[in-house]
């Protein structure tokens, strides 16, 4: 099997903005987890409206929080979020989250 390589911007007309996405907090504000904590964040798309996702967090600071979203509907992966968008879960037993 081939495998194929993409542009950066192969998925550009799937690209939508998120409306609940924060500005980048300052770097002094952010507190950096160290390890993925496992999360349950709430989305809510431009164009696709609300969707809960499974995903992990990164950082954060007292009112947002980087979550990592790996989704063809976005240029980047990391996607700061408000704090009350985002809900912590246990992660799973076979150490994946």
């Amino acid at each position: 099997m081939t495998q194929e390589l993409l542009a950066w911007d192969a998925h550009a007309a799937t690209w939508q903005p998120v409306r609940n996405e924060r500005p980048i907090p300052h770097r002094r504000a952010q507190v950096s987890s160290g390890v993925p904590v496992p999360v349950t964040a709430r989305v809510v798309w431009e164009h696709d409206g609300v969707e809960e996702i499974d995903t992990v967090v990164w950082a954060w600071t007292s009112r947002s929080v980087l979550v990592e979203l790996h989704d063809v509907r976005r240029q980047t992966i990391g996607l700061w979020l408000p704090a009350r968008d985002v809900r912590r879960r246990r992660p799973t037993t076979n150490g994946n989250t």
